[in-house]
């Protein structure tokens, strides 16, 4: 099988590169040419895995520059192009991409809800979405670290049967059930560590998540969101748990650099209706579970956004979190925060 990686930064070299190499020709395609350079001259590269285990050697792939007439021969031959470049760029690399004669299989791989729109027109409404859940940072050279996350996540539609059969590509029946679950565990997680992790004082956001109090507020959230999803949605217990150990190995990493203030930025946003603090704390309500945890981290997310008094709280749980005065969860937050 003939794979071209759009993008031969982290997630292209360190994880796409490391699930799709001994069994799929690698072509990587970037717009840095230092980058693609030093991949010619080097030939390999490695990469090390945060829980110690034994790493890996990239090897045997190739590499084009944007600029390369190649490219075109490249895209044509390939029987997948994976596009790995930051959210950013993705409507560029969209549009570049769409000069081309591409195969039928199109992966957007982003940690994003729907990382296909992000391409813009033409390719949003073709491309498959590839869910990137896996941290990787740069290292030396052309070597990364990265955790061992075991898979890339695609939705399903008929451009997948080209990705069936390869190990680490979970092809998603309900790719957007899978984006609630990553919303509620993965966000709801982040959420809790970093308003929790502010109200101490704490920067690093690593330390922030194995604080005694935090930790044993984020091991309780777990526990709740875990049970109410496996109800909501039917996944498995075990699977649920391992998906959610995943992102606590992940928010626990020291060797990620990475800061509370960064994670609790835009607090009204992250207190609205459908996100990563609300959101969780309804469904685990619904299904007769402690959102404890929830509204603690609402309540001082609210003070995070600089509410002071009570009837300013109130007015933001209406107005920012959509609660209503009746419900369950109004009534907890109100509580914790004052």
């Amino acid at each position: 099988m003939n794979c071209a990686i759009v993008g031969a930064g982290r997630t292209g070299r360190g994880f796409l590169a490391r699930l799709l190499g001994g069994q799929a020709s690698l072509a990587f395609i970037d717009r840095d040419a230092d980058l693609v350079e030093a991949l010619h001259t080097a030939g390999l590269f490695g990469i090390r895995y945060f829980d110690g285990s034994a790493g890996e050697t990239v090897r045997g792939y190739r590499a084009f520059h944007v600029d390369d007439p190649a490219c075109e021969g490249v895209l044509a031959a390939a029987d997948a192009v994976f596009i790995a470049v930051g959210a950013g760029e993705a409507r560029a690399a969209g549009a570049w991409l769409s000069g081309f004669r591409l195969p039928e299989c199109v992966v957007a791989c982003e940690n994003a809800a729907c990382p296909a729109e992000l391409l813009g027109d033409p390719l949003r409404d073709t491309a498959l979405s590839g869910a990137v859940f896996c941290t990787t940072v740069e290292e030396d050279g052309l070597n990364l670290a990265s955790e061992r996350y075991p898979a890339l996540h695609v939705s399903d539609g008929d451009a997948a049967g080209a990705l069936r059969g390869l190990r680490g590509v979970i092809v998603e029946r309900d790719f957007d059930t899978l984006m609630r679950r990553k919303l509620y565990t993965y966000n709801g997680a982040s959420g809790l560590i970093a308003y929790l992790g502010a109200e101490k004082g704490i920067e690093d956001y690593a330390w922030a998540a194995r604080d005694r109090n935090v930790a044993a507020q984020l091991t309780h959230f777990y526990e709740q969101v875990n049970a109410a999803i496996c109800a909501e949605y039917g996944v498995d217990p075990i699977e649920q748990a391992e998906f959610a150990a995943f992102s606590r190995a992940k928010f626990e990493n020291r060797a990620v650099s990475d800061s509370v203030a960064r994670n609790a930025a835009d607090p009204a946003r992250k207190l609205s209706p459908d996100d990563r603090i609300i959101a969780p704390a309804r469904l685990i309500l619904k299904h007769g579970g402690d959102a404890g945890p929830s509204a603690r981290t609402a309540a001082a997310a609210l003070r995070y956004m600089g509410v002071r008094a009570r009837g300013d709280a109130e007015a933001a749980l209406r107005g920012v979190c959509g609660l209503e005065g009746g419900e369950p969860l109004f009534a907890m937050v109100l509580e914790m925060f004052v």
